[in-house]
């Protein structure tokens, strides 16, 4: 049985030995061995640190306001609180942190309510071995990222929409 709000090395920003902060990762999987292999993924990398991690969607959003990660990776696929509605109530009272999903679906009316949600990228877990350092490297320099897997005709559909407000409907 999953322990509730793992939290492992919680700590807020580090700074760099020469000035500036490291950017910090809160990773949400509802799955222990999908969080050590993100773990193992990024060990190498120190160009960032991981706060925290959480199994579920409600610790999530607790561990989101207590840590304040410059980037959330965010499971879609969780029982509870799905990733989409973690991502709403995050998004009602913080608009700082960056939210990468991370999913096996690569259903386009998910992707793009991911993006009306308010998400910064959207990585297959098919494409994480190859693909999530530069994910997170996009999101947290203000990009926009979507897997390679996806259909390119509607990855442009995605950017334009997202790149022009005026095209987004509200419900």
């Amino acid at each position: 049985m999953a322990r509730s709000g793992v939290a492992h090395r919680p700590q807020l920003h580090r700074t760099r030995p020469l000035g500036g902060t490291i950017p910090s990762i809160l990773i949400v999987d509802d799955h222990a061995f999908i969080r050590r292999g993100i773990r193992g993924l990024l060990s190498d990398v120190t160009d960032w640190t991981i706060s925290g991690e959480a199994d579920n969607g409600k610790d999530a959003v607790r561990l989101t306001q207590e840590l304040k990660p410059d980037v959330i990776l965010l499971d879609v696929s969780m029982p509870g609180m799905t990733g989409l509605e973690v991502t709403r109530t995050i998004r009602e009272t913080n608009h700082e942190s960056k939210i990468l999903l991370l999913t096996l679906h690569d259903s386009q009316e998910l992707v793009r309510s991911a993006f009306k949600l308010g998400v910064n990228g959207y990585l297959l877990k098919t494409d994480a071995e190859e693909e999530l350092v530069r994910a997170l490297r996009v999101v947290l320099g203000d990009g926009m990222y979507l897997s390679p897997k996806l259909d390119p005709d509607f990855v442009k559909t995605i950017v334009t929409s997202t790149a022009d407000p005026s095209s987004q409907r509200t419900n």
